[in-house]
C-alpha cells in the first residue's frame, strides 16, 4: 500500500504545483491559519459523527474568525458516503453560516477527501457550496510557501491524505456504495461509528507511517493531513510525545531534591492524566503510543468527530505550529495547546536530518 500511496502523493504535489492557485504564500510574520478534518457532518441521527463535536468546533471557529485567522478545511467536512449533500446541509446551515464568515473576508479554504470526495465536481461544488461560499473552489492539494522577508524557506503541502489508498481511492465508488447501504442502516441502528482507518489502531498506524515515509524523502517540505483521525506532531503521535514528557521528568524526579520532587510530582500525575486522555481517544490498546519517527517532517490535525465532544486542529500562527484542542481542560470555550514548535526551528531540523541520512 505505500508504493500507491507514495506515487499518489508525488502526483498530486506536481500536480498542485502547476494548477494556478494551488501554491499559496505564507508570511511567518503576519498570516496565520487553523487546520480543521474530519468534521464529518450528517443528518443529526444514530449515524452522525459531527453532533458530540459541533458545540466545540463553533467555539473555535468564533475564535479564530475574531482573531484573524484564515480556516481550512481539510477534507471530510461532510459525511457524503452516508448521506446525500442536501441532507448535510439542511441539518448544519448554522455551521456553514459561520464558516462562510471566514470566506466573506477573503480566509477560507477547502481541501476535499475521500468522505466528501463530491466536491471535486465543480458543478456539486457552484449547486451546493456555492449558496454559502460563493465562487468558492474546493482543491485536492494545497502549497503554503513558508516566507520570511521575503524568502521562500520551504513548503507546507496539504492534503487530506487518502491518495493512493485500495479503500478510499481507487475503489471509492465501492466503498460509498457499502457504507451507505449496508453500513449505515445498520450504524443508525445500533447507534455505533465508522470512520476507516479510525477505528484500527493498526490501520492508523500504518497509514501514518506511509505518510510519514513519503514526506521524510521530500527535501525542503513538511506533510501536513488529515484522515487517520490521530493528531500528529513533528512526526509523533500526541501520545508518543507525552510519553517522551513523562520519560524526562522520571529522570528529574531521580534527581530531584526534597523541595523540588512536589512540583515534579504534580507535572507527573498531570502527563499521566493527559496520556490516558490520549490513549482513550486515540483508541489505542494499553501498551500502545503509536507513530514516532525521526524526521519532524508529518503534522496531522486530528479530527473533529471524537465520540467525546472534543476536537483537535492545527494553528499555524506566530511563527509556530501549535496542536490545539477544543475545548480546554476545564471543558471550557477556549483552546488548549496541546503541542508547539517554531516552524523555521522544524523546517530546519527536518532538512538536518534528511541531510545526514543521506551522508
Amino acid at each position: 500500500m505505500s508504493n500507491e500511496i507514495a506515487q499518489a502523493l508525488t502526483n498530486l504535489l506536481n500536480l498542485s504545483r502547476r494548477t494556478p492557485g494551488a501554491v499559496l504564500p505564507f508570511d511567518l510574520n503576519q498570516d496565520r491559519f487553523i487546520i480543521f478534518s474530519d468534521l464529518h457532518k450528517g443528518a443529526r441521527d444514530g449515524a452522525d459523527d459531527f453532533r458530540p463535536g459541533e458545540r466545540a468546533y463553533h467555539a473555535a471557529l468564533a475564535y479564530y474568525l475574531y482573531k484573524g485567522y484564515t480556516l481550512i478545511v481539510l477534507g471530510d467536512a461532510e459525511e457524503l458516503w452516508e448521506e446525500v449533500p442536501q441532507t448535510v446541509i439542511d441539518a448544519y446551515s448554522h455551521t456553514l453560516k459561520l464558516e462562510a464568515q471566514f470566506h466573506q473576508q477573503g480566509r477560507y479554504l477547502r481541501v476535499w477527501g475521500n468522505h466528501d470526495d463530491a466536491w471535486q465536481h465543480s458543478d456539486l461544488v457552484s449547486r451546493y457550496l456555492h449558496p454559502f461560499y460563493p465562487g468558492l473552489r474546493v482543491w485536492e492539494g494545497l502549497i503554503l510557501q513558508v516566507k520570511q522577508q521575503g524568502q521562500t524557506q520551504g513548503e507546507l503541502f496539504l492534503v487530506h491524505g487518502h491518495q493512493g489508498t485500495l479503500e478510499s481511492d481507487r475503489y471509492s465508488d465501492f466503498s460509498r456504495w457499502a457504507v451507505r447501504y449496508l453500513w449505515r442502516p445498520l450504524q443508525r441502528t445500533l447507534n455505533i461509528s465508522l470512520n476507516t482507518p479510525a477505528e484500527d489502531a493498526r490501520l492508523r498506524t500504518q497509514h501514518d507511517q506511509a505518510l510519514y515515509r513519503w514526506a521524510e524523502q521530500q527535501m525542503g517540505l513538511i506533510l501536513i493531513a488529515g484522515h487517520t483521525h490521530r493528531p500528529v506532531f513533528k512526526a509523533k503521535a500526541h501520545s508518543a510525545r507525552i510519553a517522551e514528557q513523562i520519560e524526562e521528568h522520571e529522570r528529574l524526579l531521580a534527581a530531584a531534591s526534597p523541595e523540588e520532587r512536589p512540583l515534579i510530582l504534580d507535572r507527573l500525575a498531570e502527563f499521566h492524566a493527559e496520556m490516558e486522555w490520549a490513549k482513550t481517544q486515540e483508541r489505542q490498546k494499553p501498551q500502545e503510543v503509536g507513530l514516532d519517527q525521526a524526521v519532524p517532517c508529518y503534522f496531522n490535525s486530528g479530527c473533529c468527530c471524537f465520540s467525546d465532544g472534543d476536537i483537535t486542529g492545527l494553528e499555524l500562527a506566530d511563527g509556530y505550529f501549535r496542536l490545539v484542542r477544543w475545548p480546554d481542560k476545564n471543558d471550557q470555550p477556549r483552546r488548549h495547546i496541546l503541542e508547539s514548535a517554531r516552524i523555521m526551528d522544524v523546517l530546519s531540523e527536518a532538512q538536518a536530518k534528511r541531510m545526514g541520512r543521506e551522508a
